[in-house]
């Protein structure tokens, strides 16, 4: 199996892949404006690169709508079976939910596409 309760640990906490010790991004907080997006260019812990190559993260686009249709299921299953369905309500809710986790959504799918490439080898880069 290629993920484990610690790969979701550090899939979710976005973790360096090959060492779970080294961030992925600069700044730890997904809501801090200025910089949610900026990834480190290697971990800081065991030195494994994190841009395997050039336009590498643009396969992260589909991680992420698959991320963002499993969020918008479960954000239905919660209006149907106990808010009480109605279709705007539904797309007014999910919307709003959508854009308040969009950030997180944005880091666990980068952090999910690079687990895909990378084994977990421990504190030293292979």
């Amino acid at each position: 199996y290629w993920m484990n309760l610690r790969s979701v640990s550090g899939v979710l906490r976005a973790k360096c892949p090959r060492c779970y010790g080294g961030n992925l991004f600069v700044n730890t907080n997904p809501y801090h404006l200025s910089d949610w997006d900026k990834m480190h260019s290697q971990c800081k812990n065991c030195g494994q690169k994190f841009e395997l190559e050039p336009g590498f993260y643009q396969g992260a686009m589909y991680v992420s709508y698959a991320l963002a249709v499993a969020w918008s299921v479960g954000v239905f299953l919660v209006f149907w079976l106990g808010i009480g369905f109605t279709p705007l309500s539904y797309f007014i809710g999910n919307a709003l939910s959508l854009v308040a986790i969009a950030p997180l959504i944005f880091r666990w799918s980068r952090a999910l596409y690079l687990y895909f490439f990378i084994k977990h080898k421990g504190d030293k880069p292979a």
